[in-house]
């Protein structure tokens, strides 16, 4: 019940999570809905769920080469944010907990990302599939609003990717 209740949110000054870190308690109503294409800036994504696929997390700024936790997903440093008409590239390991259930991810499944704002927007799943580990086009700047999310498909660094690519639902 109380991960239903709390979605972990690093940057939100003096909310409290009782897991050591800054949080926000989160419901369905308390966030309002806006259009990618509405929003003005780029924008900061704060979490990421897929509930189909019973994804929930936090969203954390990625570093090159460090160690990331399983508690987190990813922004990668240089790619887009929502509202700024390119590509959002958001990573986090396959274990449970995680993006593990990416695997699983079809054409038409709805991702919900939080932002910095409060509101949320919501992006359509168009395309899933296995990459090298070293094909760095998903990482490219687009000319539309769309998300990349990436995890892996083994446990060594040059094991496949899993992507995932999600445009703007409306």
């Amino acid at each position: 019940m109380l991960a239903i209740a709390l979605t972990l949110a690093a940057g939100v000054p003096g909310l409290a999570s009782p897991f050591g870190g800054p949080g926000i308690v989160s419901t369905a109503s308390a966030a309002s809905w806006t259009r990618v294409s509405s929003l003005k800036v780029p924008t900061r994504a704060t979490s990421i769920s897929i509930a189909r696929l019973g994804i929930s997390l936090p969203i954390r700024n990625g570093t090159i080469g460090g160690t990331i936790s399983p508690r987190y997903a990813y922004h990668l440093i240089g790619t887009s944010s929502p509202g700024g008409r390119s590509n959002t590239y958001i990573y986090a390991h396959a274990q449970t907990g995680a993006f593990l259930s990416l695997w699983r991810a079809r054409v038409g499944d709805i991702v919900v990302l939080r932002l910095a704002t409060g509101q949320q927007v919501k992006y359509r799943v168009s395309m899933a599939r296995s990459v090298a580990w070293n094909d760095m086009r998903w990482i490219a700047p687009t000319h539309s609003d769309r998300i990349t999310l990436q995890t892996c498909l083994g446990n060594t660094r040059t094991a496949r990717r899993w992507i995932v690519v999600a445009v703007p639902a409306y």
